[in-house]
């Protein structure tokens, strides 16, 4: 098969995308993109270009947009393009120029391609690529997911290249006699991937030079195995997690102390919480004594250590959140609960496990909901003297991680007057004196 023949093979075989598809072309000039655009006009796909612009290169950068530009004229399809101050969007985010240009391509790719009306995205690149991303992801140690390489389709993002080698495409270019822009950055070893390219992969050419071919055949296999390893995974994390809410879940210690491969089986539960190798090593080591009290954080979770048991919840949860109850007939939402006030005359008690009834002239309004801060103290009703919110959390045996999401119902001089929805401050019950009734439901 010729090669046009083979590109329409690989979009049949990995079912990339069909002749009654849009597609979108991410193009920026260079050879591999180039000829991506050339094989689908070629083949008779309804396609438009998009191409960006970064602004890092000046007049070359500006050169190739024409080049793109002239291509969309030439094959008659829409030219898309958007021009990016990637340089202040990089110091801005605190990224590199690279991470900050793969970001503002991919969300506007993603735009232009569901306000245009195209279905997928096709993105240029091929199997010297995806050897090189397999290199770089072992060197930075990303486990067994990052061996399987650049996979051919992902959601709207297709790669229909990946059958050509690098090689293979500079001579397809060669012999269509395609115009095109070489980045003279992709020369630049400061950058990891062009180290790869340029010094490491030729090296291993001289131990293989198929080495493009025997990576994809290894990837494949990767991929597959990686594949039978996450469906053992998921089938034991819905075994071991056991869930408290629809994002918090409970964790038996003494089955995650019976896992064998230990470590690895960890690091895959625990993934898709984005825990590090490093944490989930230290997690490990702490597991045979289970002291109560410690924790282990990713960037979104925190893991605490319970009693004979793991709790995985959010970072963050209602930590700092605050709200306000602005009069005596209003009402709130804080995290998942909603509280609503309402004044009466009526000074009769009438115990509500959901609900406690205030001196209504003794609140200032408006008050406040938050969470529990280090140092609060009140006075539980039926109890002389003030106690240690922490050591009041501890007697009603509220875990550690559950702290912070208890609403605590603030009056305006600072005293709490509600720990909801488990006990009310003695200063602010019904007396014999009270005339006015707060009665301040939680649900």
């Amino acid at each position: 098969m010729n090669i046009q023949e083979r590109f329409v093979h690989q979009l049949r075989t990995q079912a990339l995308c069909t002749p009654a598809d849009r597609i979108l072309l991410a193009v920026s000039g260079g050879r591999d993109s180039v000829l991506m655009a050339t094989l689908f006009v070629q083949a008779g796909y309804r396609v438009g270009i998009a191409h960006c612009n970064f602004g890092l290169r000046g007049e070359a950068s500006d050169a190739d947009e024409v080049l793109v530009h002239n291509l969309a004229r030439e094959f008659e399809v829409p030219f898309y393009r958007a021009a990016f101050p990637t340089a202040d969007y990089a110091s801005q985010q605190g990224i590199s120029i690279q991470m900050a240009a793969r970001e503002l391509r991919y969300e506007w790719f993603e735009t232009t391609r569901a306000t245009q009306g195209y279905d997928y995205i096709a993105v240029a690149q091929h199997q010297s690529d995806s050897t090189e991303t397999v290199l770089l992801n072992l060197v930075r140690g990303t486990g067994l997911a990052g061996l399987g390489g650049i996979q051919p389709k992902r959601g709207r993002i297709i790669r229909p290249l990946l059958f050509l080698t690098g090689a293979e495409v500079t001579e397809a270019v060669a012999q269509l006699g395609l115009a095109y822009r070489d980045d003279e950055s992709n020369y630049a070893t400061k950058y990891a991937r062009n180290k790869i390219r340029l010094e490491v992969v030729p090296r291993l050419k001289e131990l293989n030079p198929e080495l493009d071919r025997t990576f994809g055949a290894n990837m494949t296999h990767f991929a597959a195995a990686y594949e039978v390893v996450q469906h053992h995974v998921e089938q034991l994390r819905n075994e071991l997690f056991k869930p408290l809410n629809p994002t918090s879940w409970t964790i038996p210690i003494d089955l995650l102390l019976a896992l064998q491969p230990q470590q690895f089986l960890l690091y895959e539960l625990f993934r898709p919480f984005h825990f590090t190798d490093a944490v989930l090593r230290d997690l490990a080591g702490a597991l045979p004594g289970s002291i109560p009290g410690k924790q282990f954080a990713s960037p979104t979770h925190v893991l605490h250590v319970d009693r004979g048991q793991l709790i995985l919840v959010p970072a963050g949860g209602s930590d700092g959140k605050s709200a306000v109850l602005e009069s005596p007939e209003a009402g709130v939402r804080w995290a998942n609960y909603h509280f609503k006030a309402t004044l009466t005359d009526d000074v009769a008690i009438h115990p509500h496990p959901h609900a406690v009834q205030l001196d209504a002239d003794k609140l200032i309004f408006p008050l406040e909901i938050r969470s529990w801060q280090r140092g609060d103290v009140f006075r539980p009703l039926g109890m002389k003297g003030t106690r240690k919110l922490s050591d009041f959390f501890i007697s009603l045996k509220i875990p550690r991680y559950q702290k912070q999401e208890v609403p605590l119902v603030v009056n305006g001089n600072g005293d709490i007057l509600w720990v909801a929805p488990y006990r009310m401050a003695d200063h602010y019950k019904i007396t014999a004196i009270t005339k006015k009734v707060l009665t301040l439901a939680c649900n």
